[in-house]
């Protein structure tokens, strides 16, 4: 008479799945994680080699700014800091997301908490594309024109959650200007495309609330971005790329601002990071990591 397993039994084969799932679901979102960081160090590997490659084509110079000094109303069309990645992209043979493909390509981390929609309008003060210049980029580049639901602008969207050194692209365009290749920022984890020292608010790694009020100015009140497990992936001048952890400076608060003041006497409020380090930015601006020269 063949013998079926007791209660007894049952619970205890049932105690020791449970316990094995415990030690290893863990082990398995940590591989999960590992696998996805690989994937994000690869894309800005691949992103800081394209960049270095471009500027071999074009006279060791990075994507400039007011290409051609294209100005409207006084102020510069930002072409190199926010089409950066399609300059690029002829040497990856790929293009940014656009509104269909949010979290697909090259262009986004698959570590992102959030991937931001980017706007590029063209009018307004300062507007980010003249339309008249970009005619066949939404055939080319595969961009979509639509309306910026922020102000109700006609805008080309795109999606992304890598920033370029915004410094490179205003005040040494020359690849080669840089006296520490190894130890200067080229692109970044964040939430805009182009960013400088005083705009690191636009990092993942925040997991404060910072509210508005007091010492702290409404650009720098931000919710979290995720945390992003405390740090923040870079691509270097000389191409290489890795994960640093970000030092929030005082006593640890995220929300801390210092008026720092550069060579020239101009000054203004910054977050106050040790690292990537914070500054208020502008041409004169000489901090490790950012500017042209050390």
């Amino acid at each position: 008479m063949k013998r079926g397993f007791t209660l007894i039994e049952l619970l205890v084969v049932i105690a020791i799945i449970a316990i094995l799932a415990a030690i290893l679901f863990p082990v398995f979102a940590q591989a999960k994680a590992a696998a996805k960081q690989t994937a994000n160090v690869s894309n800005l590997k691949q992103i800081g080699t394209a960049g270095l490659l471009y500027a071999a084509d074009y006279d060791d110079n990075a994507p400039s700014n007011a290409k051609g000094g294209e100005t409207w109303n006084g102020a510069n069309i930002n072409a190199g800091s926010w089409y950066w990645m399609f300059f690029f992209s002829a040497y990856i043979k790929q293009l940014p997301g656009d509104w269909s493909r949010q979290r697909s390509g090259i262009f986004v981390s698959p570590n992102a908490p959030t991937v931001n929609r980017h706007f590029l309008d063209n009018t307004g003060g300062s507007p980010r594309v003249l339309f008249a210049e970009a005619q066949g980029w939404d055939r080319t580049w595969g961009l979509t024109r639509t309306t910026n639901p922020a102000n109700g602008r006609l805008a080309f969207s795109y999606f992304a959650t890598y920033a370029i050194n915004e410094h490179l692209m205003d005040e040494a365009n020359s690849m080669t200007a840089w006296e520490d290749p190894s130890a200067s920022f080229f692109i970044i984890e964040a939430t805009d495309s182009e960013i400088e020292g005083d705009e690191l608010d636009e990092l993942y790694s925040r997991t404060q609330n910072c509210t508005a009020g007091g010492p702290i100015a409404a650009e720098y009140a931000r919710a979290p971005m995720g945390g992003h497990n405390g740090g923040t992936t870079i691509t270097y001048l000389d191409s290489h790329a890795k994960w640093r952890r970000t030092d929030w400076g005082i006593s640890s608060n995220q929300c801390a601002v210092i008026t720092r003041v550069n060579p020239d006497g101009t000054s203004g409020q910054s977050m106050n990071l040790n690292f990537p380090p914070s500054t208020t930015g502008g041409s004169s601006v000489r901090v490790r990591g950012w500017t042209p020269s050390f």
